[in-house]
């Protein structure tokens, strides 16, 4: 009688998208957008780069489905609780935080942000591409828009309760990213470290809260007319 004989085993299974992404993440956060390759990914993971394009087109597309997965997370931040915002001073701080402690947990998000500040042409914006636009129109509609429109809600709170100026709450945020993205990498790469402290992370906390305080303070700062003596 004939017998079919089992085929063997291949020895490289296809990774899961997830598998591909989480190892991509790491590189970035380890080595930065520009310091790794297809085959880089396919190591660790024991495949091959082949295996990789059965679930992506490129490189670039990778680094994009990475960014779109921190876009989703991003979009749920400066959540707010339903009715009226009784201590706005108080939800700001909190938000703050965990916009802070959001960067905090995900340094390859902080890279490919960089990385879109630094090639506004020339170069694929990762995070402008999984985010469906631009800055300003990511204000206005797409995944972040929620997250945009919870802000604004925010500040609106505090202008009511006098705690707050007016403000455009995109130059809020525009300002308050800028202010953490530098934190973090300027003078020295904080993304690298992998554990800090307590008193670490309430410094970087404190530090964005300064600034988003200055930024909404009612106070009237008067510049002076002259810039020096004639």
């Amino acid at each position: 009688m004939n017998t079919v004989k089992a085929s063997p085993r291949r020895s490289h299974a296809i990774p899961t998208r997830s598998r591909i992404l989480n190892e991509a993440e790491r590189l970035i956060a380890k080595k930065g957008v520009y310091g790794f390759t297809l085959q880089d990914i396919a190591e660790p993971l024991k495949v091959r780069v082949p295996a990789i394009y059965k679930h992506f087109t490129s490189r670039d597309d990778v680094l994009v489905e990475v960014a779109r997965r921190f876009v989703t997370t991003l979009s749920e931040q400066f959540r707010l609780p339903a009715g009226a915002i009784s201590d706005p001073e108080a939800e700001l701080q909190r938000v703050c935080r965990e916009f802070v402690d959001f960067h905090i947990a995900n340094p390859a998000y902080v890279r490919l942000s960089l990385t879109d500040l630094a090639t506004p042409s020339g170069g694929v914006e990762y995070v402008k591409q999984a985010a469906g636009g631009g800055f300003r129109a990511n204000f206005r509609s797409g995944p972040l828009a929620p997250m945009h429109q919870r802000l604004a809600r925010l500040i609106r709170a505090g202008c009511q309760t006098g705690a707050f100026r007016k403000v455009m709450p995109l130059d809020f945020y525009r300002h308050l990213k800028a202010a953490l993205l530098i934190q973090l990498v300027f003078p020295d790469d904080q993304l690298r470290s992998t554990t800090r402290t307590a008193a670490q992370m309430r410094r970087l906390q404190r530090e964005l809260l300064l600034v988003a305080f200055r930024y909404l303070s009612p106070a009237i700062v008067r510049w002076p007319t002259r810039t020096g003596p004639r």
